[in-house]
């Protein structure tokens, strides 16, 4: 499993008061009245991380998913007996990948994963192990009011970009790994990236070089 990886180019972004999005200024006003939240921050971060050309291919992650287009479909449902088929097209767990490579005009392959508290270093591990340049992404978006008092923690929107290639300046080595390590969260590989750091789970492991 050892193999050498480059990250030379990330991303990571928080909702707060000021910005509740990432700016999307750029893409299409007709495109992006269609898009909702977790498309938006997807699409807006993967600009800031991916390279011009589109020799790459896509790892999207999501915990969640479109929730808060799903609830707006079960309650149109229950309403009215019908189901918008384009509010549909958009709660899909794809659905941000499908704007991303109409946006971009990639045709390489892409893939969707939600693997709930493992989702990051999951779809992480699915990036790192491809064998041609990867464009990591990662979004939620904000806890719908119907969920804050289920979950233990109710989150804000986030999400981050992380562009993985053969070449490059910061060098990591993959290895497997077998320790009891916590779930590789959101916040923490963001301190790991930034400070150059290895990141570790409990199957695998990428060793700063």
């Amino acid at each position: 499993m050892n193999s050498i990886l480059y990250i030379d180019k990330f991303v990571f972004w928080h909702e707060s008061e000021k910005d509740q999005l990432p700016d999307v200024s750029f893409i299409p006003p007709m495109l992006r009245r269609r898009m909702n939240t977790v498309e938006k921050i997807a699409v807006a971060l993967a600009s800031k991380t991916a390279p011009e050309h589109t020799d790459y291919r896509v790892v999207f992650a999501s915990r969640f998913g479109e929730w808060g287009q799903t609830i707006k479909l079960i309650r149109q449902f229950y309403e009215d007996k019908e189901m918008s088929p384009a509010g549909f097209s958009n709660s899909v767990h794809n659905a941000a990948m499908g704007q991303l490579s109409l946006l971009t005009h990639n045709k390489n392959s892409y893939t969707s994963i939600a693997a709930g508290e493992k989702t990051i270093e999951n779809a992480l591990l699915d990036a790192i192990t491809g064998d041609k340049p990867v464009l990591f992404i990662y979004a939620e978006e904000r806890t719908p009011d119907e969920y804050e008092k289920i979950l233990d923690k109710p989150v804000l929107s986030h999400g981050c970009t992380i562009f993985i290639d053969k070449s490059g300046i910061n060098a990591y080595e993959l290895a497997q790994n077998n320790a009891d390590l916590p779930n590789l969260s959101f916040e923490q590989l963001q301190i790991l990236l930034e400070t150059k750091s290895d990141i570790e789970t409990s199957n695998w492991k990428l060793l700063k070089k």
